[in-house]
């Protein structure tokens, strides 16, 4: 069995508007949703093997927030290739995940981690599915569950464990 969680970004800064997108800061909700999300990680005992995630400062803080309490990942990949693309580009590199990282986390950006998010779930027809598929928060995660061992079959295949908001938590 391989574990998925998909993760959105907590929530930017838009105070400087001479920022591009890249580079702009999370906000002090933002933070204060990334510290909800780790602490929540920290309480239900939840730890990673391994962690993709988008090279914008927005996605990169929020992950240095989650991982200040739980231990970090064996492996850790920060790549360009998923910021602001299309959920193809991102289940591709999914795909590529070596057999033995069973529990992974990405972190990048809307719409892409809802759209991934619909490609992978098998079970759409869940409350939980509606709630994810109605809106994906800033700083919402979900937990997408694959009674496989290959990530090359993980499309259409996955059960919607969770959806947890920073305002559930």
């Amino acid at each position: 069995m391989i574990q998925l969680y998909v993760m959105r970004h907590a929530k930017s800064s838009w105070y400087d508007g001479n920022l591009i997108d890249h580079e702009r800061p999370l906000s002090k909700k933002g933070k204060k949703d990334a510290k909800k999300v780790c602490e929540f990680f920290v309480k239900k005992k939840i730890s990673f093997d391994y962690l993709i995630l988008s090279t914008s400062k927005r996605t990169k803080k929020t992950a240095k927030i989650i991982f200040s309490k739980i231990k970090k990942p064996k492996k850790i990949k920060i790549t360009k290739k998923i910021y602001l693309k299309s959920e193809d580009v991102i289940l591709n590199l999914l795909k590529k995940i070596p057999l033995n990282y069973k529990k992974v986390l990405l972190i990048n950006h809307d719409p892409a981690v809802k759209n991934l998010s619909k490609v992978l779930i098998k079970n759409n027809n869940s409350n939980l599915f509606k709630l994810m598929n109605y809106k994906f928060p800033t700083g919402s995660f979900v937990k997408i569950i694959f009674k496989i061992n290959n990530w090359k079959y993980i499309e259409k295949n996955g059960t919607i464990r969770d959806f947890i908001r920073p305002k559930d938590i």
